[in-house]
């Protein structure tokens, strides 16, 4: 299974800081600046949306790995319908949570606590697109987990990722600076062997039948709490894929 209940245990310890905006989850919030256009703008010119006055209304996403839902109502906030699963049942009482007295949204997202590998066996080709957002470098049997995503999306339908290159200077700046030195994160909230290359999933992309149509890298400024697109990918990036 591709779930790593260590890596779990460590975002539950800080589960109450999920939604606070200037707290150890600060970068996920101010990342939807960047991740929400990239996945909206992606939709539009893969030909998935009818009406971009109506923003996503009428898609149907599927978001892997939730967590606390930060990415879920940003989706929501543009009419997407988002199916949001984590395996971590505390992190699902947070998201949920955090909906509670907003009807608007609340019909639009369905939370569930539950893993891919589960999910897909009823879900097989049903989503518009499937969104993994800062979730690759926390699973096992990443080739696999990617797998099983594509599985839950239609033929046409896009995949997006956003994660973090494995290179010297993601562990310098992700692991030394960030978690231990800045503490920026929870310390061994990533390990570096798990972090993965764009070239290393656009291999599994392929390999699924699906082509890379857009990469981008990013970059975090944390005196700013802000992202900028930059041209290298060598830290974080965010890849939007297309299935055949």
């Amino acid at each position: 299974p591709s779930v790593d209940l260590a890596n779990i245990e460590v975002l539950q310890k800080h589960s109450q800081e999920w939604w606070n905006p200037t707290g150890q989850f600060k970068p996920l919030h101010s990342m939807n600046h960047l991740r929400v256009p990239f996945i909206r703008e992606g939709l539009i010119g893969a030909g998935a949306v009818k009406d971009v006055r109506e923003n996503l209304k009428g898609l149907h996403l599927l978001e892997v790995g939730c967590g606390g839902g930060i990415l879920t109502e940003a989706l929501a906030r543009i009419k997407a319908n988002v199916t949001a699963i984590d395996p971590s049942g505390e992190l699902i009482s947070v998201a949920k949570e955090h909906l509670l007295g907003n009807q608007e949204l609340s019909q639009r997202i369905n939370y569930q606590v539950e893993t891919i590998e589960s999910h897909v066996c009823r879900n097989s080709e049903k989503y518009d697109a499937v969104i993994l957002s800062e979730v690759i470098e926390h699973v096992n049997d990443q080739e696999n987990f990617l797998k099983l995503c594509i599985d839950s999306v239609k033929p046409g339908g896009s995949i997006f990722i956003s994660t973090i290159n494995r290179t010297f200077l993601s562990y310098a700046l992700g692991i030394v600076l960030a978690e231990d030195i800045m503490k920026l994160l929870p310390k061994n909230t990533h390990e570096w062997e798990k972090f993965i290359s764009p070239q290393e999933t656009q291999k599994i992309f392929e390999k699924n039948n699906c082509s890379v149509i857009n990469v981008n890298g990013l970059v975090y400024h944390p005196w700013s709490n802000s992202w900028t697109w930059i041209k290298s990918t060598d830290l974080t990036y965010i890849q939007h894929a297309v299935k055949h």
